[in-house]
């Protein structure tokens, strides 16, 4: 029983901002093993207070780089002209909290080397006062980049996906984690190595 309290406890106290989201939809009458060519084009990328950050080239150059190398590595060529398909990216930062909850408070009922024995709702694992139900706020900055693949000739839209997820402190492997999962369920399948 003790087990299963703690186990809920640990399940409430992990933040949710761990998990990325991806949401995929393509069309699943089209042959996608025609397609020879793509076009990488940026949409605009929309800072957290709302306005448009029209020239962050880095940020176009990491994300056109990825996905020139998510779609290299699945025998698609780029080109500028006359392109099969046209892959337009576009970003959103938004500023969110995280509401955590300590749970159960295991450690003082705990009779380990290291529990406050005064019992329960007195004193944590450390020695650092806390009750049942404690709650606080971590704030985060959450990216969502929609890839939107359309055919040059009907514009069509084929592949669409969503990847929705925190940003980490390394940038080039955020873009390249989020591109990569972004097409994970493309139909054109990676080449063998």
């Amino acid at each position: 029983m003790l087990g299963k309290i703690a186990l809920i406890s640990w399940l409430v106290a992990v933040p949710a901002v761990a998990m990325a989201d991806l949401r995929v939809d393509y069309d699943h009458h089209k042959d996608f093993s025609h397609y020879r060519t793509f076009r990488v084009e940026i949409g605009p990328l929309v800072r957290p207070d709302g306005s448009i950050d029209e020239h962050n080239t880095l940020a176009e150059n990491r994300i056109r780089d990825a996905v020139t190398s998510e779609l290299v590595s699945r025998g698609l060529e780029p080109s500028d002209t006359g392109a099969n398909l046209v892959v337009r990216v576009t970003g959103r930062d938004t500023e969110r909290v995280s509401v955590l909850s300590r749970g159960w408070p295991y450690a003082g009922y705990w009779r380990g080397r290291w529990a406050y024995r005064g019992g329960p709702f007195r004193y944590g694992y450390w020695g650092a006062p806390y009750y049942y139900g404690d709650v606080w706020t971590s704030p985060f900055l959450e990216e969502a980049l929609n890839v939107d693949v359309r055919e040059r000739d009907t514009g069509a839209l084929v592949y669409r996906a969503r990847v929705t997820d925190d940003v980490g402190k390394n940038l080039d492997k955020q873009v390249t984690k989020s591109i990569d999962q972004a097409f994970k369920k493309f139909p054109v399948k990676e080449l063998e190595k």
